[in-house]
């Protein structure tokens, strides 16, 4: 079968590989549409030793289900699915009280076993949920990052805040935007370092829009929320610069919600946070509550994704990752690969 192969450091190709056989308890699948990450694109540009070469890489994926395991009873052929990017061990102390992305046994397609920038991939059934047939491809290739969006907003306490500033309008910030739509934030602003990303956030609802090239995001921040600051500030960037703006941003009492992963140690103003109250977590991937919520968000209509989705041909992968590694594109923010 054809996928986009990753075979040695700074190598993308198509090649053929060999067909994924079910283990006992697995499945599988006919992937029907599988997400290019920013977390692959930077491991990519950085040679991560989190995916070493040679590697299929592709985590965010759905698709039908072709063959399974004979120990296998969850699913079963020609069902539709989505993965769970996360393959918890079950066992440990967050795996048994519903923490599964906080394992610290837990796998991850195309980094620990083959992923889906493939024809066909092998899961394990345990971690397939049921993919409804009114839930596109396109939107199955999203319910992982999606339910990223949704994760951030389960990180937040308050109830109806006025004003939620999302910063990084990449796929995560813009998912994140209408999870906070639907989540129940009554005005959204978003930031970015380019236009074009702004652009697709006005398109999902982000009013007022601010680039920290040309504004003072903090001080416009300040003066449209009349002087509070905001009520939730998320950072799908996680730059020390972006993580500094997300605290200063947000009002005393208010919420940070730290998701992007862009730098690491980040130099903050202890009296601001303590003084202020302001209140700091952090979120990572997702739950099968996450993913479970993430379909029913696209089931019922309420996460819009044309204006900033690019479908390609799986053949085209090696291309789109080029063009990805080498700039971001401007007229989407997402490319998803169709096998």
């Amino acid at each position: 079968m054809k996928a986009l192969r990753y075979p040695a450091w700074d190598v993308l190709e198509i090649a053929n590989v060999d067909e994924p056989v079910p283990a006992p308890g697995e499945a599988v699948l006919q992937v029907a549409a599988v997400g290019i990450c920013g977390s692959e694109v930077e491991a990519v540009a950085h040679r991560s030793p989190r995916r070493t070469p040679p590697l299929v890489m592709g985590h965010e994926f759905c698709g039908e289900v072709v063959a399974v395991a004979p120990d296998v009873t969850d699913v079963k052929p020609g069902d539709r699915v989505v993965s769970s990017s996360l393959i918890p061990c079950g066992r440990c102390a967050a795996c048994r009280s519903g923490a599964i992305h906080l394992c610290p046994e837990r796998a991850i397609f195309g980094m620990n076993r083959p992923g889906a920038f493939a024809e066909r991939v092998a899961a394990p059934a345990r971690v397939l949920l049921p993919l409804p047939e009114r839930v596109s491809p396109l939107q199955g290739a999203l319910v992982e990052p999606l339910a990223n969006g949704v994760h951030v907003w389960s990180r937040v306490a308050a109830k109806f805040p006025e004003t939620v500033v999302v910063i990084g309008c990449g796929a995560i910030g813009l998912l994140a935007l209408q999870v906070a739509r639907a989540g129940g934030a009554l005005r959204l602003v978003a930031v970015d370092t380019s236009d074009a990303r702004l652009e697709m956030a006005h398109a999902v609802g982000a009013e007022p829009l601010f680039n920290p090239a040309r504004d003072a995001v903090v001080n416009e921040i300040r003066a449209f929320t009349r002087g509070r600051g905001a009520d939730v500030v998320i950072d799908a960037v996680g730059a020390p610069a972006t993580r500094r703006t997300a605290v200063e941003a947000v009002r005393p009492g208010g919420e940070v919600v730290w998701i992007g992963t862009h730098g690491d140690v980040t130099e903050l103003s202890g009296r601001d946070v303590v003084l202020g109250e302001r209140r700091i977590s952090g979120s990572y991937a997702v739950t099968y509550d996450d993913l479970t919520t993430a379909v029913a968000l696209f089931a019922h209509g309420k996460i819009d994704i044309e204006p900033w989705v690019r479908p390609f041909p799986l053949e085209e992968g090696a291309r789109v990752f080029r063009q990805l590694l080498t700039a971001p594109p401007a007229d989407y923010a997402k490319a998803i690969l169709l096998p």
